[in-house]
Order: structure tokens, then sequence, then C-alpha cells
């Protein structure tokens, strides 16, 4: 994202969520955006993905169903741990954002930095994600 728009995206997340909603219309909606994104990837048993500029954790969410399938609907219930198959960790350098994603998406991990910046060592993950 243009640095211009970063400050404006993070101090006003519902406008930046509410367009991003709205473009998805074109091709039927969030949901199905988020899954045509995704449909041609493998996620193979324990792959660890990262959600590069996850914002308040929309396309998080559709990685942790791959991830694990059916784990989504029995973390929100408490009767499984989610990341069975799997593990998903958004990150993001809104602290606002970091926030509603740990509401939106309790079976993933957050990590509040900057995307030139990660805090994590090369290779961690299997796969890298980004719909920023």
């Amino acid at each position: 994202m243009a640095t211009i728009l970063r400050d404006l995206s993070y101090r006003h997340q519902w406008l930046y969520d509410s367009i991003s909603r709205l473009a998805a219309l074109t091709v039927g909606g969030e949901g199905r955006f988020r899954r045509l994104a995704l449909a041609g990837v493998d996620f193979s048993p324990g792959i660890s993905v990262l959600d590069v500029c996850c914002g308040s954790g929309q396309t998080t969410q559709f990685l942790v169903e791959r991830v694990s399938p059916g784990s989504a609907e029995e973390s929100a219930s408490a009767a499984t741990p989610a990341g069975i198959a799997g593990s998903v960790t958004g990150l993001d350098a809104s602290p606002l954002s970091i926030r509603r994603a740990e509401r939106n998406v309790p079976q993933a991990t957050f990590v509040e930095a900057w995307a030139e910046d990660m805090p994590f060592a090369e290779e961690t993950f299997d796969l890298v994600h980004t719909s920023a």
C-alpha cells in the first residue's frame, strides 16, 4: 500500500474494510473473493502459513479454515484447539487491526510488525500470503 494511504488505513480501518467488501462484490462477495484467491494453493498437513498485512483478519479466517478444516467452528465452541493440521500467523503494522484480528480469528496467532521488517527467521513459514 502506498505510504500516504498507510496512515489513513490504520486510523480508519472501518473505511478500508468497507471498501474491500465493496470491491469484492465484483466477483460475488468477500467470501468468494477470498476462496478464489486461495483456490489453487496446496495446503498440506502441518503447513505453517503467514498472512502478511492481515488487517482485521478476513483472509486469515479463510486460511485457518483451509489449514485446519473444521477447526474454526470447533475452536469457537472450545471443543478442539485450532492448528491440528497446521498453523496460521497474521502480521500487520496496525495495533488496532491486530486487536480486531485477535477477536475475529482466535485460532490464529498475530504479530504486530511492519512487512518490511518481519521478526521471523528465514524459512519459518511454508506459505506466505498477502492480499494487500
